[in-house]
């Protein structure tokens, strides 16, 4: 039970960080036009989250073998003050922090933590396993990670709604445009080479221009090339970009540029 407890933390962990933006082992930013960027697939990670963290408080809850439940009569104005102090220091309110806060079980590096009126109040009225599980029900909630950070959905770009890869497919490139295109996209070159993280260089075993700065000639081939086809199969070969890179890009540039882009 142990590990299938850790299992799914580690998995939480991991999806708030796709769904932030980052990559869950470097920290490093996803690149704009990955589609986990996508406003679909980052609330399929938030719900994700929220079921995974309600299984898990559901799972530890039914492994606690107390006959009685204790009721707890922290307020909830002294809970939001005490957030808000953790905040004004940008010091995350964790379920663990807070009940180390309450019960005084932990002195902080913030003197204005250790010296706060509330700090250590409930020492000896209750236990840090009654406190973890009450503070992950409030923080889950009431808008927060367990990690103590606000759950910010994303706005959708404005060109997502676009239909364009959506319509009908069509493909008026000849064989011998193809390959001139392809040629033209090598030629480019590749510039980000260093530092790069595992799932770059994981990506870039099948598209070798994988997580590349979009830059302007390649923007103006893509833009001319969706004038003759809407084949995400066939720009993502001729492109080395994944298809969910060419898509967000092709919208974004008839959102942004208005190219001929439809099959009239």
């Amino acid at each position: 039970m142990k590990k299938k407890k850790m299992k799914i933390r580690r998995t939480i962990e991991i999806l708030e960080a796709l769904a932030s933006g980052c990559s869950p082992q470097t920290g490093e930013l996803i690149e704009n036009d990955s589609v986990l960027n996508e406003r679909d697939v980052i609330r399929a990670l938030e719900k994700a989250i929220s079921e995974l963290e309600r299984i898990n408080i559901s799972t530890e809850s039914k492994s606690e073998n107390k006959t009685q439940t204790i009721e707890l009569n922290i307020t909830t104005e002294e809970i939001k003050k005490t957030i808000k102090l953790f905040q004004s220091i940008e010091y995350n309110p964790t379920y663990s922090r807070l009940t180390h806060f309450f019960l005084k079980s932990k002195q902080f590096d913030f003197p204005i933590l250790n010296s706060n009126d509330l700090y250590g109040k409930y020492f000896g009225y209750y236990t840090k396993q009654d406190l973890h599980k009450f503070f992950k029900h409030y923080l889950i909630e009431n808008g927060f990670s367990l990690h103590g950070k606000v759950k910010k959905e994303k706005k959708p770009q404005p060109w997502q709604d676009i239909e364009f890869f959506k319509q009908e497919k069509f493909n008026n490139l000849t064989d011998k445009a193809v390959e001139q295109l392809k040629s033209k996209i090598n030629e480019i070159g590749i510039l980000k080479t260093e530092d790069l993280s595992q799932h770059t260089i994981n990506s870039r075993v099948r598209y070798f221009r994988a997580y590349e700065n979009w830059n302007d000639y390649e923007k103006e081939l893509l833009e001319k090339a969706m004038e003759y086809t809407n084949d995400l199969e066939l720009l993502s070969e001729c492109f080395q970009r994944g298809k969910g890179s060419i898509e967000s890009y092709g919208k974004r540039l008839i959102y942004e540029k208005k190219p001929v882009a439809n099959n009239s």
